[in-house]
């Protein structure tokens, strides 16, 4: 949860003490173990401490050594390796920080060392001599690093805020991106929701200097199986140990430990291996969940409670707590998170919060998250028949099939038409088929989606062209081994999530989306993925043992959000209220949002007589009206002379 910044002027003009100090203002939350700066006429560089590891207590970033100078965010695995090499013996590999190990590998090894290191970070060096910037984030995106770059002068964070707010920046909403947004649309690589401001991609570097600049990416997975003779097994018994040692890299910390806990496979995983490691040391872990109320629970909605509390009655040491859903709110403090993200978040924000919440009133300062393990340890995502079948391994795909079937109950034709028939069909051949049937697939034009936007009939067939080409390459993901576990061109850790932790105090790790994960994951033979013949079989064999079997056999999985529908449908009239506006302000926006059909649309969902559950038309609407909030937020903002809401 440590924060970066920094300014570069290549022209060699000054670099003005209120933009330091707006900076650091706005990223004082992210530094309350400590503030470093290091600064010359045309550079700075800042670094916002938070003490969460045994050796960050010795942190003193900025550093500077023969010339160089680093600020990172880091959070390295495998630093016993990097010692080694580094040639660090004594007393000071207890001491030796993160970000110092960065350095000391660049300046022994060049640029390309980032391609050899394990963790999360963030980073930039100056080299005082050659005058140049060096930038690089990590291999799976965790740790944020935002830029922007024009007229000669380079600045970065770790949020947005702090670059958007700096005059020179002139930052302004990238509206397109935030459509596609609310569209779950794919953006562009590297495009945020401002523009002028940028993202630099996961296992990518950034080479700064006057007249160069070269951004390269260092790092991507490949597809190497095994041979035919490994065993599900196996692969389940490597998985488990590569786990383990993910959970316990990332509980190397002074402090406690925290867990958002659902009662899923991912978060249940993580939350038992982290149990057992602490019982070794008599030490427990804390638990937050998300449940819904018994006294306004709906018989249509699945609770999971009863898997959380399994998981609690087989790991003793965890100190759980509970957040019922009728405790929450989404709408509320809208303008107020805008402020402090700068960004259009997550619908499901609220949820976070009151966990970052929980887990900041019992002074947890590092906790362990389980997102992204449906599409890696847990894979949810990779349908093996289809790469059996192009592979040319026509028995094992014979056999899979029957141990599907057999595990299933299901008849043999309709897994044939789940498993490999709808996953390798095109998606315009299945449009064309539901058209048929007189049934419009939602997913495949802003038609079936009836946007509440203004749209000329250039700008329509733009959107709808994009459309078609996100589910095209959504197609051929399920086509390609190499994209069957970690799409790399995906952004799966958006900034908003790290900042929202971060003004709770708390620094999110995850170790479903361990690099060492997804290094394995990409040498297990297809069938492995349905080990057994289940859903997420193999981490269904590796858990054994470790999660309780109700759990580790469940079929099905509630929402992220517990009783979602009610909480959100609760705050809809506030929404509704929210995006009233006054003939001018109507009339500036005129052009782009359809104010009377959101309006309308608003107005039928909060009459809507649904029980439990939003069609993903409702969901565009509701996110459709953020995107609009968003706008007002910034309108005013930007009247009140930058000031925020």
């Amino acid at each position: 949860m440590s924060a970066i910044f920094g300014i570069v002027d290549f022209e060699g003009h000054l670099i003005k003490d209120e933009w330091v100090a707006s900076m650091q203002a706005d990223l004082a939350h992210r530094g309350p173990d400590g503030q470093g700066l290091y600064r010359e006429e045309s550079v700075v560089l800042g670094h916002m401490l938070l003490q969460v590891t045994p050796e960050s207590v010795y942190d003193s970033s900025p550093y500077e050594e023969d010339g160089f100078v680093i600020t990172a965010n880091a959070r390295l695995d495998e630093r016993e390796a990097i010692m080694d090499k580094l040639g660090i013996e004594g007393s000071d590999r207890d001491k030796i920080t993160d970000p110092l190990l960065l350095l000391r590998s660049f300046r022994k090894y060049g640029k390309d060392f980032v391609k050899d290191i394990y963790g999360d970070f963030a980073f930039a060096i100056w080299n005082k001599e050659k005058r140049e910037l060096f930038c690089a984030r990590d291999q799976i995106g965790v740790k944020p690093f935002l830029y922007c770059f024009r007229d000669g002068r380079f600045v970065f964070s770790t949020e947005l805020k702090a670059i958007a707010r700096l005059e020179f920046v002139k930052a302004s909403p990238d509206n397109e991106y935030l459509r596609n947004q609310v569209l779950y649309l794919f953006n562009k690589p590297g495009e945020t929701n401002w523009k002028n401001i940028y993202r630099l991609d996961a296992a990518h570097y950034l080479c700064l200097g006057k007249k160069t600049t070269r951004l390269e990416k260092y790092w991507a997975l490949k597809y190497r199986r095994r041979s035919d003779q490994v065993m599900a097994e196996s692969c389940a018994l490597e998985l488990k140990m590569i786990l383990t040692k993910a959970v316990s890299d990332r509980m190397r910390t002074g402090g406690k430990i925290g867990v958002p806990l659902s009662g899923g496979l991912d978060s249940g995983s993580i939350a038992c291996l982290a149990a057992r490691e602490m019982d070794r040391t008599g030490k427990k872990i804390y638990t937050a969940s998300t449940i819904l109320d018994p006294k306004e629970r709906s018989p249509d909605e699945t609770d999971e409670s009863e898997y959380i509390h399994s998981i609690l009655a087989a790991e003793t040491n965890i100190v759980p707590a509970f957040i019922p859903h009728t405790n929450l709110s989404f709408i509320d403090s809208v303008f107020s998170r805008f402020s402090r993200y700068y960004a259009l978040f997550s619908s499901y924000n609220y949820v976070d919060e009151a966990l970052f919440s929980e887990f900041h009133s019992k002074g947890i300062r590092r906790i362990l998250h389980g997102y992204v393990g449906d599409q890696t340890a847990s894979n949810s995502t990779v349908r093996p028949l289809v790469h059996l079948f192009f592979r040319g391994r026509f028995r094992t795909f014979m056999k899979l099939t029957w141990l599907i079937q057999k595990k299933s109950g299901l008849s043999m034709f309709i897994v044939l038409k789940k498993e490999f028939l709808l996953p390798l069909t095109p998606p315009c051949l299945l449009s064309a088929w539901e058209r048929l049937r007189g049934r419009e697939r939602i997913k495949n034009g802003t038609k079936a989606l009836n946007l509440p936007l203004n749209l000329g009939l250039r700008d329509y067939r733009r959107l709808n062209k994009l459309m078609r080409k996100f589910h095209k390459t959504f197609y051929r993901y399920k086509l390609n081994p190499d994209k069957k576990v970690w799409p790399d061109e995906n952004n799966y850790f958006r900034e908003d999530w790290d900042c929202g932790s971060s003004y709770y105090g708390v620094e999110i790790t995850y170790p479903l989306a361990d690099r060492r994960v997804l290094e394995f994951l990409m040498t297990v033979p297809e069938e492995c993925f349905k080990a057994d013949g289940l859903d997420r079989g193999l981490i269904r064999m590796a858990m054994k043992d470790i999660l309780p079997e109700p759990v580790r056999m469940r079929k099905g999985k509630g929402y992220y959000s517990p009783g979602y529908y009610h909480i959100i449908k609760k705050d809809l009239p506030q929404l509704s209220k929210l995006i009233e506006f006054e003939a001018e302000d109507l009339d500036a926006r005129c052009g782009l949002f359809n104010i009377s059909k959101i309006r309308n649309s608003l107005n039928d969902l909060i009459n809507s007589k649904s029980v439990c559950s939003f069609t993903p038309h409702d969901w565009t609407i509701i996110e459709v009206s953020m995107w609009l909030l968003f706008n007002k937020w910034n309108n005013y903002r930007s009247l009140n002379t930058g000031r925020d809401a």
